[in-house]
C-alpha cells in the first residue's frame, strides 16, 4: 500500500473481467427528427466490425486517488509563486483542481530521474466536457508524470500568484495484468470487404476498465457525421508498458473527479499506434461521448495520447487515427472531403451558443468548436494528413453496394446508425435509424433492406444468422393490397395489420403458394410453424397447414 503525504480522497478497485467488452448489435434508434438523446438496448445482433486485440480480459490493483499536500518548495529562482508536492511513491497521474473561478494561467513541473526538475509546462483547464454541464470548468487535463516524486505547480490570475487556491489531484491507476502484454502487441490494420474496418482494438475489458465507476446507461444519437480529433495534452515520454495504465487514469480522472461517469473520448491511440476503446457502449454505435462540449452528438471523438503543440504527432499515430475515422466515416457512408453542419448544444467550453448551426469539415480539430488549444499546434497542422489518409482508405462511396441501397431507400432507412460490419453467412449488414432499418449485402444475394414490424421480426428470429437466411428483396406490397412482406433464402415473413408479421418457410410455404397465398382461402399466417404430433402445423387467419414430417405431406384445414 502506498503511504504519503496527502489526504486519501478514495480507492478505485479494477477487478477481473471475465469476458472481453465487444458490444454487439445496434441501438433501436429514431429518425434524425426525434431527439436526439436515444438510449435503448441493441436488437438481436449482428457482430460489429470491431476486431480486439488478442488479450484476455485484464486485472489490476486498487487505483488510488488522493489530493496531494502542496507546501513552499525549496528556494529557486524561477518557483516564483510556486507550491510543491513530495511523495515517497511515484505520483504517475496529476491534475491541478480548484474549486470558485478557474486560474487564468496553471503551470507544472515534476523532477526528472536526472534529479532536475524539467521546464515550467502551461496545463490547460480540462477541455472536454458532459453534454448538459454549464458549469466553469474545476481542473486541468491530467499529466502523465512517470515515476516522479517532486511535482511544482504555480498559478496565476491577472499576473498574480492564486497557487493557494488550488489543489493537486494525482492518480496512481497501478500495473494491470495486460499492460506487458499490449505493449507487446501488434496493431494490424484491417482489410474486410466493404467499408473499412477498424485496427485491432484493445477492449476495455483488457486495459483493465472498472465498469463500477459508471454512473449513466450509455447514450446515443441517430447517425454520426463527423470525427473530432485531439489530444490528451499530457506526456509524450511514455512506454508502451505505461498506456493502459495511462488510459485508466484518465478514465478514472473523467468518471470521477470530473463526475462524467465514463471516459470523455469514445477512443484513444497510443503514440506506437495501439488503439483503446474509450466511452462505452460500442465502438460502432453512434454514442453520445464527453470529447467536445457543445458537439458532442454526431460525433466521434478520437484522442492522441500526449501532447502536440510543438511536437508532431507520430505517424503510427497518424495512421490509427485515420484508420478510425475511415472506419467510421466510410461504415456510415460519409465522406471525409465533405463539409457538416452540427448544432451547437452549447455549455462551457463549446465556442459556439446552443442553437447555433456551424458547418464544419467531417474530420475537424476540437478547437475548430472548443475554447481550447487541442490537439495542439503540430496536431492541427497534421490534420490535412489525417484527413487525406482518411479519404484515402474509404475509397469511393459510390462502390458500396449497401450504401446505393440506403440512398433508394433513404426516405424510410433515415440515417445510418452502425456501422457496416460482418454478419453471419458471410454476408455484411448496416443498421440504420430509422424503422428499425437493416440492409444486408452478400455476392450471393445481393443488397436488399429489412424494416419496420417484419425487421423487428427477422431481429428476433436470429436476422442474417436465423433458418430464413439473407433477404433476397425488400420489403413489398402483397397482391391483396391488406399487407407487406420480405422474401429470404429461406422463406418469406408476411405482415398484415390484424395478424402482425411471421415467417412461412418450407414445405408449408410451397403448399400455401399452391393455394395462392394471401389471397388463399386461409389468408395470412398469425403464427410461426410449432411442433405437434408427427409435424409442424401453422395458424392463418381462416385454417391452418400440417406438415407430416414423416411423408412430407401438407394438409390444408380450413
Amino acid at each position: 500500500m502506498r503511504r504519503r503525504m496527502g489526504t486519501k480522497v478514495g480507492t478505485v478497485v479494477v477487478a477481473p473481467l471475465a469476458a472481453l467488452l465487444v458490444a454487439t448489435g445496434a441501438p433501436a434508434v429514431a429518425a434524425p427528427t426525434a431527439p436526439a438523446l436515444i438510449a435503448a438496448p441493441p436488437p438481436s445482433g449482428d457482430p460489429e466490425d470491431v476486431a480486439p486485440a488478442a488479450l484476455p480480459a485484464a486485472s489490476a490493483p486498487p487505483a488510488q486517488v488522493e489530493e496531494e499536500r502542496l507546501t513552499p518548495p525549496s528556494p529557486s529562482p524561477d518557483s516564483g509563486g510556486a507550491r510543491q508536492v513530495t511523495s515517497p511513491d511515484p505520483l504517475k497521474l496529476v491534475a491541478v483542481t480548484w474549486t470558485g473561478p478557474a486560474p487564468q494561467v496553471v503551470e507544472m513541473r515534476s523532477r526528472l530521474i536526472t534529479g532536475l526538475f524539467g521546464p515550467w509546462t502551461r496545463v490547460d483547464p480540462v477541455d472536454t466536457e458532459r453534454d448538459g454541464r454549464r458549469n466553469a470548468s474545476t481542473g486541468t487535463e491530467p499529466v502523465w508524470v512517470d515515476d516522479s516524486k517532486e511535482v511544482q505547480v504555480r498559478a496565476t490570475t491577472n499576473g498574480q500568484p492564486v497557487t493557494q487556491r488550488v489543489a493537486l489531484t494525482s492518480i496512481d491507476p497501478g500495473t494491470g495484468s495486460n499492460d506487458a502484454r499490449i505493449a507487446a502487441a501488434a496493431v494490424t490494420p484491417g482489410g474486410a470487404t466493404g467499408s473499412p474496418s477498424s485496427p485491432a482494438v484493445v477492449t476495455r475489458a483488457q486495459w483493465g476498465a472498472d465498469e463500477r465507476l459508471m454512473t449513466w446507461a450509455p447514450e446515443y444519437t441517430p447517425t454520426v457525421r463527423a470525427v473530432t480529433v485531439h489530444h490528451t495534452a499530457g506526456t509524450n515520454a511514455y512506454t508502451a508498458a505505461e498506456s493502459a495504465a495511462i488510459v485508466r487514469g484518465i478514465y478514472t480522472y473523467h468518471a470521477r473527479t470530473q463526475g462524467w461517469g465514463d471516459i470523455g473520448y469514445n477512443v484513444l491511440v497510443d503514440r506506437f499506434g495501439t488503439v483503446f476503446e474509450g466511452r462505452a457502449g460500442g465502438l460502432a454505435r453512434s454514442v453520445i461521448a464527453a470529447h467536445a462540449g457543445g458537439f458532442n452528438r454526431e460525433t466521434f471523438g478520437i484522442a492522441m495520447m500526449g501532447d502536440f503543440t510543438s511536437v508532431a504527432p507520430p505517424a503510427p499515430t497518424l495512421e490509427a487515427t485515420a484508420q478510425l475515422a475511415a472506419y467510421k466515416l466510410g461504415g456510415l457512408y460519409r465522406d471525409p472531403n465533405a463539409t457538416v453542419s452540427l448544432t451547437s448544444t452549447g455549455g462551457g467550453t463549446s465556442r459556439y451558443p446552443a442553437g447555433r448551426a456551424v458547418s464544419l469539415p467531417a474530420v475537424f480539430a476540437h478547437r475548430d468548436v472548443g475554447a481550447t488549444e487541442c490537439p495542439g499546434n503540430t496536431g492541427v497542422r497534421s490534420m490535412p494528413t489525417i484527413r487525406s489518409r482518411t479519404a484515402a482508405l474509404v475509397g469511393n462511396l459510390a462502390s458500396y453496394p449497401i450504401r446505393q441501397k440506403w440512398l433508394a431507400l433513404r426516405s424510410v432507412l433515415a440515417e445510418p446508425s452502425v456501422v457496416e460490419s460482418p454478419t453471419a453467412r458471410s454476408a455484411r449488414v448496416t443498421r440504420f435509424s430509422g424503422a428499425n432499418g437493416a440492409v444486408y449485402w452478400s455476392s450471393a444475394t445481393g443488397a436488399w433492406a429489412v424494416y419496420g414490424t417484419i425487421g423487428t421480426r427477422y431481429d428476433a428470429l436470429g436476422a442474417a444468422g436465423s433458418v430464413l437466411g439473407l433477404p433476397r428483396t425488400d420489403e413489398k406490397a402483397t397482391p391483396d393490397g391488406r399487407g407487406r412482406y420480405n422474401q429470404f433464402q429461406s422463406g418469406s415473413i408476411y405482415w398484415s395489420p390484424s395478424t402482425g408479421a411471421w415467417p412461412v418457410r418450407g414445405p408449408i410455404l410451397t403448399r400455401w403458394g399452391q393455394l395462392g397465398y394471401e389471397r388463399s382461402s386461409l389468408g395470412y399466417p398469425k403464427g410461426d410453424q410449432r411442433a405437434v404430433t408427427g409435424g409442424q402445423r401453422q395458424d392463418f387467419e381462416r385454417g391452418y397447414l400440417r406438415l407430416n414430417t414423416a411423408t412430407g405431406a401438407v394438409t390444408v384445414n380450413s
